[in-house]
């Protein structure tokens, strides 16, 4: 039997070898080669593949821009594409893509992306397939398909050089696998793990002519110029299998060619040998099915390939999903078809295409079901309706489960199928109004009853809803979902995870209390655990997470969750650039403003990643605010952020950290200054730690030491710290000449320093002479001032005990005064004494006249006077008083 063969991919309209086209296809065909796919690179070869697809039946042209040509684009290339595709109903989309390689990151990536963006909705719009060109950029193209897909024409990944491990990835967003002679250049055991993990149903040959020539080992190469050359020990056919049955391989094979020989699209029988020896599979059979693929995938609408007596009866489509890596079950599954859906497909079925899976099912009970499929049968022919649900919104293996629903078979519920089941039931309209016990009142039910009440079953359906997120994120089962997790979250935070332990912040051991898992599931589940947030998608996480702010559930528990995130999916090499990118912004405008509830150790990692993910300014100023306002926790190695430029001389980078130290100081609001001395230590020590860099420049060194100083302000601190630093720096960069000695200590000011570091200073080798005399002129100073601070110490001592001489002797003679004053106020007293005494006696002598007196009797009142010490007559009282005069 003669093999057909599909070119999947090349460019026949290539200068190198425009001017043999005729004899190059003519050839190909005489090989079997009956189909090629030729593709466009830019502007100025788009009606060349016109004329090329116009002019040979064969031919199926593709019109793309390259991302080798975009640069050269003019202004109006989107629009000329499109008039193209119009002009042109037969023509595919490509070449396409992305490119990190040796020539690729010689152009801008970012415009790489927007070009390649707009190309592969263009294709999804068209329903067209799409053949796209990847060089180390897989993960920032499977990050795009996620975001623009799913493709249910197709996408191509020619020359697929990609993991085996990638391979799932973009088989679920519709992608076909092509190879080339480039494979030859990848590992054997690397290529055979990679090509068995691919689908049968996926695999496409491609030549990339005139690029990717084979190697020569697995047969004779057709020439462009017309020879064929003959590996030694070869006749002019391949063998693939002898080759593997155990015959030697050549000693010789197109190495002996010159590099730059144009590869023939006949030479796609190579690539078909060789990669049919890698799966362990027949030439014949591999032939069979990678041209089938190719068939089924460039049957759209208008396209030349559309010939459906050309499909073998080996790949009639049948209602069971293949085996992704193992051939011996796809033969079997293409063999072992269910009883109630024929081999071949009858009057009474029709043929659809989910995701490029082909699916033959009965109408009459797909329409019995669904109210959709019954108008549009009602409206249109049954060929037409392929066309018509080309957008079905569901993997296959959901369409499956509805198709065996609607022949009659027990429908298996469970938490990871029920939203897409939901989403496709209400696509294909399968409700209570058109079918008793349909399809989407069985599904809504359970998804009531099962998922929504538990958090752990709501996580897991919405992370089985990741693959068909465009289609189920506007219906309403997301929202709901969402809802039912943040009421949960309000009642139980502790199901995000633990808070953080932050030293600085001091947690009551009441809070921790107040947080605990519902006592009723402790009960009766011990281990019961919660399902980790972090495991959703950011499309689902994202709007999960702002709608937990905005109600209110406790911004420690949610910075938590965040910070969980960023881990899981930053750590791990499997999310490429674009995706990090993403997390890494989203957890940035998510994040709680309170300060302290994330430790500042974290938020300098999460702005080292921004940084080296290339994360919009918004993001890293964002992560630099936060920083400022608790700088004063952070640590020397929190602030040796790598510089991304490509000087040795910006090792780290410096204007972040001065934008963070200004961030410190404008929202440094506190009365207590131990947070401002903490900063200015912290840059002392960053500025010691980077002095140590060979390479670093005078001026950066002068420019952090001048910030060092700047955050030091306000503070009552020596300049001990800077001089430490400039000492270092001066040892390490001992070529220096004198002025940029100079130049680097010109920042220290000497009479800052402590006489410890002065002494120090004077005795440095490494110090320019200049300062080292600023050094002992401010050391003489200083010495002249505490000699002058001494002596002028001792004299106003001198001076203070002169002056208290003085008003000691004031105070003793005031002393002296107040006694006399005293002593004449009690003299005054006793005259009165006196007085009153004889104005007393007087009268008792006068009462006494006629009474005689007592003989040898002393008289009382004289008795009394004695006592007294005072005299019997007004003389004898002055007198007294003139004697205590007298005697003072």
């Amino acid at each position: 039997m003669t093999m057909k063969l599909f070119d999947a991919h090349c460019h026949l309209q290539d200068p190198r070898i425009l001017n043999k086209t005729p004899q190059l296809i003519a050839t190909a065909l005489d090989t079997g080669v009956v189909r090629f796919a030729v593709n466009g690179v830019s502007e100025k070869d788009w009606n060349l593949v016109k004329e090329m697809g116009e002019s040979y039946p064969s031919v199926i042209p593709c019109f793309g821009l390259h991302p080798w040509f975009i640069e050269e684009r003019t202004p109006n290339w989107f629009n000329t594409l499109k008039e193209f595709f119009q002009i042109t109903p037969s023509a595919a989309v490509g070449e396409v893509g992305l490119d990190k390689g040796s020539h690729g990151k010689k152009i801008d990536f970012n415009d790489q992306v927007q070009v390649f963006r707009r190309q592969l909705e263009l294709a999804k719009e068209l329903n067209r397939p799409v053949s796209v060109h990847c060089v180390h950029a897989f993960g920032d193209l499977l990050e795009i398909m996620k975001s623009t897909g799913p493709f249910p024409a197709g996408v191509i990944l020619h020359s697929f050089l990609g993991s085996a491990e990638m391979v799932p990835e973009f088989a679920k967003l519709g992608a076909y696998f092509s190879f080339s002679g480039f494979l030859m250049s990848m590992k054997k055991e690397k290529a055979t793990k990679m090509l068995k993990a691919v689908s049968s149903d996926r695999i496409l040959l491609e030549t990339d002519a005139p690029d990717a020539l084979p190697n020569g080992k697995f047969g004779s190469l057709f020439l462009v110029d017309g020879g064929i050359f003959h590996p030694e020990g070869e006749n002019s056919s391949s063998n693939a299998d002898s080759l593997r049955d155990g015959d030697s391989h050549p000693s010789k094979d197109a190495s002996a060619l010159p590099r730059e020989t144009p590869n023939h699209p006949a030479n796609i029988h190579n690539v078909l040998s060789y990669v049919a020896s890698l799966l362990d599979i027949t030439k014949q059979e591999l032939a069979e099915l990678s041209y089938a693929n190719a068939v089924r995938l460039f049957s759209y609408e208008g396209s030349k390939a559309f010939v459906r007596s050309e499909l073998p009866t080996t790949t009639t489509p049948a209602f069971v999903t293949q085996s992704n890596s193992n051939y011996e079950c796809h033969q079997m599954a293409s063999r072992d078809v269910s009883s109630w859906l024929s081999k071949s497909p009858s009057p009474s079925e029709v043929q659809l295409h989910v995701h490029g899976m082909p699916f033959s099912v009965d109408k009459d009970l797909l329409s019995a079901r669904s109210a959709k499929i019954a108008a549009l049968l009602k409206e249109n022919p049954p060929e037409k309706l392929a066309f018509l649900l080309r957008d079905i919104p569901a993997d296959p293996e959901t369409f499956e489960l509805v198709a065996r629903f609607c022949h009659g078979y027990e429908l298996i519920l469970s938490t990871e199928n029920v939203i897409p089941l939901i989403s496709l039931a209400y696509y294909l309209e399968m409700t209570e109004s058109h079918s008793d016990n349909n399809l989407l009142d069985k599904t809504l039910a359970f998804f009531e009853d099962k998922v929504l009440p538990s958090w752990n079953e709501t996580i897991k359906a919405l992370r089985s809803a990741s693959s068909t997120i465009q289609q189920v994120l506007h219906s309403g089962l997301v929202d709901a979902c969402l809802e039912s997790l943040i009421y949960k979250a309000l009642a139980d935070p502790r199901l995000l995870g633990e808070p953080i332990k932050n030293s600085t912040c001091n947690e009551d051991s009441e809070d921790e209390e107040v947080f605990k898992p519902n006592a009723r599931r402790k009960l009766f589940s011990p281990d019961w655990k919660s399902e980790d947030l972090t495991t959703l998608s950011l499309q689902l996480y994202n709007p999960l997470i702002q709608e937990m702010n905005q109600h209110g559930v406790p911004p420690e528990y949610v910075a938590a969750s965040l910070c969980q995130y960023v881990k899981k999916w930053t750590d791990s090499g499997e999310n490429e650039t674009i995706y990090k990118r993403g997390v890494i912004e989203a957890v940035e405008r998510l994040l709680p403003p309170e300060k302290g509830i994330v430790p500042c150790t974290l938020l300098f990692e999460m702005l080292r990643l921004a940084i080296c993910l290339e994360c919009s300014n918004d993001c890293r100023s964002g992560f630099e605010i936060r920083i400022g306002k608790q700088l004063d926790q952070a640590e020397v190695k929190d602030l040796l952020i790598p510089s991304q430029g490509y000087s040795k001389e910006i090792q780290y980078d410096i204007e972040c950290v001065r934008r963070i130290l200004k961030h410190f100081y404008a929202n440094y609001s506190s009365t207590d200054v131990s947070g401002i001395i903490s900063v200015a230590e912290l840059i002392e020590e960053f500025l010691m730690e980077v002095a140590s860099d060979i390479d670093l420049r005078i001026d950066t060194f002068v420019s952090l030491a001048e910030m060092s100083l700047a955050a030091s302000l306000g503070t009552q601190r020596n300049s001990d710290g800077i001089y430490r630093a400039i000492n270092i720096y001066l040892d390490k960069h001992r070529y220096l000449t004198e002025l940029e000695r100079e130049e680097v200590c010109r920042v220290l000011d000497c009479q800052k320093m402590s006489p410890e570091a002065c002494e120090h200073a004077a005795k440095n080798e490494r110090l320019p002479v200049r300062f080292v005399v600023q050094v002992l002129f401010v050391a003489q100073l200083q010495l002249r001032d505490t000699i002058t601070k001494e002596v002028q110490e001792f004299d106003d001592k001198l001076r203070r005990e002169v002056v208290e001489d003085e008003e000691n002797e004031v105070k003793m003679g005031f002393d002296e005064e107040e006694v006399r004053v005293e002593m004449e106020k009690m003299s005054i007293k006793m005259m009165e004494l006196e007085r009153e005494c004889c104005i007393m006696r007087k009268e008792i002598e006068h009462g006494c006249t006629h009474q005689k007196s007592k003989k040898g009797k002393v008289s009382m009142w004289r008795e009394m006077k004695r006592k007294l010490g005072c005299v019997s007559s007004t003389h004898d009282c002055n007198c007294q008083v003139k004697k205590k005069k007298k005697k003072y």
